[in-house]
């Protein structure tokens, strides 16, 4: 015979499907009460949710609302106290101190302290896996202070620390270890890393929501956590149970919004999509520019790109306009290496626009003039708009002479031909987003010298110069002086035109109209933060 609780579940995933907000409650006496059900597409499926692997964007948003982290960026990008009340930096920028806050219970009810804190960040640097390597080489040890104070001591000054801290997550030390296998870490085995890969309805955390339920490749739910610490400002409006449903066809999942089987569509549909659905009586289509820029990265090591003069020809005769105004309407120009809702762009940066007159000026002065080997440009499959820029950009190109061949193929692929300079083709097509709020998330990864062979550096660019002011940058903590480093290493790179710098990406995602409170915020999936939202109905 099937309990309350075993019926309610099986309510829960069957309103879902019928589009209907009520639920049954596994009480004693089997109340049924209304529940706000909130359910949204996703692209690709969860791999993980445990906060010391996770990295893409379902896994980030799927962390996000089941752990709780320090700190945490406001729309702006400023980053504000968290599960920190507070904090002191020490004079030389080697010792930060966290005051946590007393009373936040983990989901089993036990209190979270400094030794969580602590747990935390060892255990993510031991497993070398997920964002440890914002921190890693960077954190020389962590200490307790007392039952609510940890300080954090780094082995070198690190400006941007205190950005990055959104993604430490804090996890349950007493749950993790409870949970623990054996491993290769000594007294703490696997770091309870097999449960969290396979558990259903476990967690380890204290954020605002639970994991309730997990059906691998088709759905994940999580619940609303009652005693959460940060309490619930809009009381029974707030989501109860928030399902994120595996849906890659988009004509399903416009059938499923105008059904109100979906609450929300995330933001990777095409911009046609998007108008289709904000056709749809009750949906509204919310548009932000997104900390993503697109670029053409070109290979400054690789004959004919390797002449500055090909690379600003380049510049010039790519068709900023028409992929702002008819490929991707809703999207900004870029300007520079740095998105401007970013903290530590300069918007005085040179900026290109099509100039085919310059562009032939540039040609002109190339070394390479009038032969002009033949330039390769990669793209990765399945994004059609890209494609259109490329044979756009090709017309551009051919009556200055100059031939484009235009190569597409699977992002595995293009990951491998960025490992080499000889490899990487003269142009990829790639969009590179913020790990953290802060310019130097985009400038240590793109275009220091250490950061060359991988998909975000296919510039090559290795210049001395460039490396020294962002080396600068990381160490230096006045923030004008810093915010004058950054401004200049900004400067220099747009100089030596490493990149097409082309347009911020937008950021869209439909809505049924009674769902309010999203929030946009500067760093990957942090806009997907269930807590901000409530129901009006």
């Amino acid at each position: 015979m099937m309990s309350i609780r075993q019926f309610a579940k099986s309510v829960v995933f069957a309103v879902v499907v019928l589009g209907v907000a009520i639920t049954i409650v596994g009480t004693d006496i089997g109340v049924a009460v209304a529940k706000n059900i909130f359910t949204m597409s996703n692209t690709q499926e969860f791999g993980t949710i445990d906060p010391a692997r996770g990295t893409d964007y379902t896994e980030s948003y799927g962390m996000l609302n089941v752990y709780d982290p320090l700190v945490f960026p406001s729309p702006t990008g400023k980053i504000e106290p968290k599960l920190a009340k507070s904090w002191t930096i020490s004079a030389d920028g080697l010792s930060y101190t966290f005051e946590l806050r007393q009373g936040v219970k983990f989901h089993d009810a036990t209190e979270l302290t400094a030794e969580d804190v602590k747990f935390s960040m060892e255990r993510i640097l031991a497993l070398k896996d997920g964002y440890s390597w914002l921190w890693s080489g960077i954190v020389k040890e962590v200490t307790v202070d007392g039952p609510f104070k940890v300080t954090f001591h780094l082995s070198k000054v690190y400006a941007p620390f205190l950005s990055t801290l959104p993604w430490l997550f804090i996890v349950n030390k007493d749950v993790i270890l409870a949970h623990k296998q054996p491993g290769d870490f000594g007294e703490f085995g696997d770091y309870g890393t097999n449960w969290l890969a396979v558990t259903t309805n476990e967690d380890a955390g204290s954020g605002p929501y639970t994991l309730m339920a997990w059906d691998r490749g088709r759905e994940i739910v999580f619940e609303r956590f009652l005693d959460y610490w940060g309490g619930w400002p809009h009381g029974d409006k707030h989501i109860d149970e928030a399902h994120s449903i595996f849906l890659q066809e988009t004509a399903t999942v416009k059938t499923m919004l105008r059904r109100g089987e979906l609450t929300m569509v995330e933001h990777w549909r095409t911009y046609p999509d998007y108008q289709d659905m904000a056709k749809i009586p009750g949906v509204e289509v919310l548009t932000f520019l997104s900390p993503e820029e697109m670029s053409f990265k070109i290979n400054t090591k690789r004959p004919p790109t390797d002449d500055i003069h090909i690379r600003r020809m380049l510049a010039w005769a790519f068709d900023y306009e028409t992929v702002i105004q008819t490929l991707e309407p809703g999207s900004g120009p870029a300007r520079g290496p740095i998105p401007a809702s970013i903290p530590g762009h300069n918007p005085r940066v040179f900026q290109y626009h099509m100039d085919l007159d310059k562009a032939r000026q540039e040609l002109e002065q190339s070394k390479y003039y009038p032969d002009v080997p033949t330039i390769t440009l990669v793209l990765p499959t399945g994004l059609e708009n890209r494609r259109k820029m490329a044979v756009r950009f090709k017309e551009k190109l051919e009556p200055l002479g100059v031939k484009l061949d235009i190569h597409i193929e699977p992002w595995g692929r293009m990951t491998d031909l960025a490992t080499t300079v000889e490899t990487t083709p003269n142009i990829m097509v790639t969009s590179v987003s913020s790990n953290y709020p802060d310019a130097d998330t985009y400038l240590n990864c793109m275009y220091h010298s250490r950061g060359s062979g991988t998909w975000m550096s296919t510039e090559w660019l290795q210049d001395p110069l460039v490396d020294q002011l962002i080396d600068q940058e990381r160490t230096t903590l006045d923030p004008e002086e810093r915010a004058h480093i950054m401004n200049v290493a900004q400067a220099v790179i747009v100089e030596r035109c490493p990149d097409i710098f082309v347009y911020v990406m937008p950021l869209r995602v439909a809505i049924q109209d009674y769902l309010k409170g999203f929030t946009y915020r500067p760093v990957m999936s942090f806009y997907y933060y269930f807590y901000d939202w409530w129901f009006e109905k």
